[in-house]
């Protein structure tokens, strides 16, 4: 923390990022707008001029390792020279006030709608010399503003920010705002240009991407937007998260089925296998109607991939209610699955709720349902051994003579070569052999 800033330095910045893949595309395009202004981006927050940190707030743990950075971070403010210090991101749309009056360090506190605003919000402290919250700011339009991405074959699309439902535990719709959707014109031109800078599968992000445009005006529909990109010249791949069961409709299961590039795998939080805890929860559907939606998902698509988010130690959550989760996992069979302790967020209806259960309690539960899942995704993973799966390359290491990718399903697979020269480039998609598996993957030898 000894180092400082010299008064007159070329702009630098530096971003952390905390959270799920919509702050990881936040980030790239605060970096894409700061480094299009002449910033250089470095990796040590001691020689930066700005320094931003993209915060989640989904869980008490992500608040807590964010302020733990931030108490790090904010001894570089000792330094000379004039370093601004930025919180941005979920926790901070819900913060922002009571953030300041914790650390007076922190110059700069703006929700996740405001990331297009980065340039002017910066420019403003320097020229003010006094610190700003993000609702300063006109909301700014849903433009495409630049990302600067690390490199690689996949990419992160924004196509649909916010949400409208009304989840009883969840602070997303007032940390991201009401739902609002891009054009298929602007993602179809942003696509396209990321195939011509060597990117060759897109995943499509929104706080409920399959509701993209529902409400929106823009007269077009998720399954539109699956068919358009279907049509882009390069493009390999097309993934998308996270959706909601209620706005899974026949239209878009038809679009998965009939696109070539979109993959077989869907992410479908279920959250809970009773619907006592869903009413609770106020997820707006019953386990039958989820039932139905997967039933029609795996008519049509035989091969799909089910991934899912799963809560446990909600209010007055039974053991019975409990129960009736183990029992929709061994039904619908996952093949993967984040699962959460629940936890209790400021701002949403169930902060105040009383009924947790015991924490040795919910930590019971949790390692219950974790060792089933883990049983189940193994035992499907083993099922893959003797099966080729198309792999679309990411990584190649020469040295090892492997290399590593995704399956059509998400599957995270290791390949080997027989010789070195036979090693693929990135971006290649290779037939692999499977032969061996683990829960966190499968590995093979490319034909």
């Amino acid at each position: 923390m000894e180092k400082s800033l010299p008064k007159s330095v070329e702009q630098t910045c530096h971003i952390r990022t905390f959270g799920c893949q919509m702050n990881v595309h936040d980030s790239e395009r605060m970096a894409g707008l700061l480094s299009s202004a002449g910033y250089r981006l470095v990796d040590d927050p001691a020689v930066a001029s700005l320094i931003v940190v993209n915060t989640c707030t989904v869980r008490d743990k992500a608040d807590q390792k964010a302020l733990s950075d931030l108490g790090r971070l904010r001894l570089f403010k000792k330094g000379e020279g004039e370093r601004i210090l930025a919180v941005t991101g979920c926790m901070a749309e819900r913060e922002q006030e009571r953030l300041h009056r914790l650390m007076p360090e922190i110059d700069l506190v703006a929700g996740p709608a405001q990331v297009r605003n980065i340039l002017p919000m910066v420019e403003r402290i320097r020229s003010e010399k006094k610190h700003l919250l993000g609702r300063d700011f006109d909301l700014p339009e849903m433009t495409t503003p630049p990302a600067l991405r690390p490199a690689g074959v996949t990419a992160l699309v924004t196509v649909q920010e916010g949400c409208d439902k009304a989840c009883s535990y969840c602070v997303v719709p007032r940390t991201r705002g009401p739902e609002r959707s891009r054009p298929v014109d602007s993602i179809v031109s942003e696509v396209r240009g990321l195939v011509t800078e060597g990117f060759r599968e897109v995943t499509l992000l929104g706080q409920n991407v399959n509701g993209y445009g529902k409400g929106s005006g823009i007269g077009e529909g998720f399954a539109a937007l699956l068919y358009a990109l279907e049509e882009v010249s390069g493009l390999v791949r097309i993934r998308f998260t996270t959706s909601h069961p209620s706005d899974l409709d026949d239209a878009t299961i038809e679009a998965m089925a009939r696109c070539r590039k979109v993959m077989p795998h869907l992410h479908l939080p279920v959250q809970s296998g009773s619907d006592r805890m869903l009413s609770l929860m106020e997820r707006g559907y019953t386990l039958a109607q989820y039932r139905e939606r997967i039933a029609r998902l795996r008519e049509a698509l035989p091969e799909v991939s089910l991934t899912t988010d799963l809560i446990v130690g909600f209010c007055h959550e039974s053991e019975e209610d409990f129960s009736l989760t183990l029992e929709a996992v061994s039904e619908f069979r996952f093949d993967g699955a984040f699962c959460f302790i629940y936890s209790p967020r400021p701002g949403t209806p169930a902060y105040e709720w009383t009924g947790l259960p015991d924490r040795p309690v919910a930590l019971d539960r949790f390692r219950r349902l974790e060792n089933m899942l883990s049983s189940i995704v193994l035992e499907k993973n083993r099922s893959r051994i003797g099966k080729t799966e198309e792999v679309l390359v990411e990584r190649v290491d020469s040295e090892s003579g492997h290399f590593s990718g995704r399956s059509p399903g998400f599957r995270s697979v290791r390949g080997r070569v027989e010789e070195r020269d036979l090693l693929p480039d990135p971006g290649q998609v290779v037939k692999v052999r499977i032969d061996d598996c683990t829960k966190a993957g499968l590995a093979g030898l490319m034909e």
